[in-house]
């Protein structure tokens, strides 16, 4: 993680009251999920399955292919340092701004890369194209249908398509599905984001299998390790019970957000998800970020270091309707 990115809690000294930093769902993982992990402590006194095939199966039931479609990863970021790593030394494009391991997987395993907007996609030729669907950190969407014109009218760029937050959205749908149809098409999603295990690490890769072989080949064993797993396990047999109402959890982003442009000072940004940009017109970001956990203990994201993002830049992620509030009336004060 060469350019730093997401939640920094670990780098807080003190309290935090309220962490909108995080765009993990906020009312913490499941209880059932935390009671299953729990009762599986005790197998952390042996090895793992070497590439955890055995979620293979379950993820392959869960989205209608075939288990070979499917590698599992310590973390969506495993995925794309092994994906940059199968495409070293080619030429890649990334669609900016963005979530910054793309370019430091790209850096690590020297990929000649590029920065671009959303509108330069069709007219770039590359070996290798990261998307972020919804993107990280404004929100904004590619539809099915726009991503399938690109992967024909592309046959020769293979595009990362990664949807790590396609659960914080009710705009579009999933396009795991494709990958059946398109050679040129790599999924990558985590378990983290939606079901808030981010400690314990778990992403997948969704390809044809040929792909997946290849990347196979790349992958360190025991890199998943024996409570991710488990989790896995869990979750896969119990998906749709544990997952949150996005509908809902949109609703309240629209509440929390009309409050936010009350205040004067700040513009809030347009976005399809649970998290969103928020401009500050006159003032810091890290100057607002400092003030808010010294005085408040309140967590924000300075975004002022995505790159292609220009201007002062901060980064929310809904949470509770009282934390919500706190942080209003905290804007509110600094303003």
């Amino acid at each position: 993680m060469l350019n730093g990115h997401g939640d920094d809690l670990h780098l807080v000294e003190g309290e935090v009251k309220h962490n909108f930093s995080s765009n993990v769902y906020y009312k913490g993982c499941p209880r059932v999920l935390l009671e299953e992990i729990s009762k599986h402590v005790n197998q952390i006194q042996s090895y793992p399955s070497p590439i955890a095939n055995e979620l293979n199966k379950l993820a392959a039931k869960k989205f209608k292919l075939k288990s070979e479609q499917f590698l599992f990863t310590n973390g969506a970021t495993e995925a794309f340092y092994l994906i940059a790593q199968l495409f070293s030394n080619k030429n890649a494009a990334i669609v900016a701004p963005t979530f910054s391991e793309y370019e430091d997987a790209c850096e690590i395993f020297k990929l000649n890369y590029q920065l671009i907007s959303q509108t330069e996609i069709r007219e770039t030729n590359v070996d290798l194209l990261f998307v972020c669907n919804p993107n990280n950190p404004n929100g904004s969407v590619f539809s099915k249908e726009e991503l399938e014109f690109l992967f024909q009218q592309k046959p020769n760029t293979t595009f990362v398509v990664d949807e790590a937050y396609i659960e914080f959205t009710n705009r579009i749908e999933s396009i795991v599905s494709l990958t059946n149809r398109y050679d040129n098409l790599i999924v990558v999603r985590s378990l983290t984001k939606a079901f808030i295990i981010p400690g314990l690490r778990l992403g997948y890769i969704v390809s044809k299998a040929l792909n997946i072989e290849r990347l196979l080949n790349l992958k360190m064993p025991w890199s998943v390790n024996s409570l991710a797993i488990k989790a896995g396990e869990f979750i896969f047999n119990n998906y749709e019970k544990l997952q949150f109402d996005v509908l809902e959890l949109i609703e309240e982003t629209a509440v929390f957000q009309k409050q936010l442009t009350e205040i004067n000072g700040i513009q809030v940004c347009e976005s399809n998800t649970s998290y969103f940009l928020v401009k500050l017109q006159t003032k810091k970001a890290k100057e607002l970020k400092e003030y808010l956990i010294e005085k408040h203990q309140i967590l924000i994201r300075d975004a002022t270091n995505f790159n292609e993002l220009e201007g002062e830049y901060i980064r929310l992620s809904t949470q509770s309707e009282k934390a919500n509030v706190v942080l209003v009336q905290a804007l509110k004060e600094w303003i």
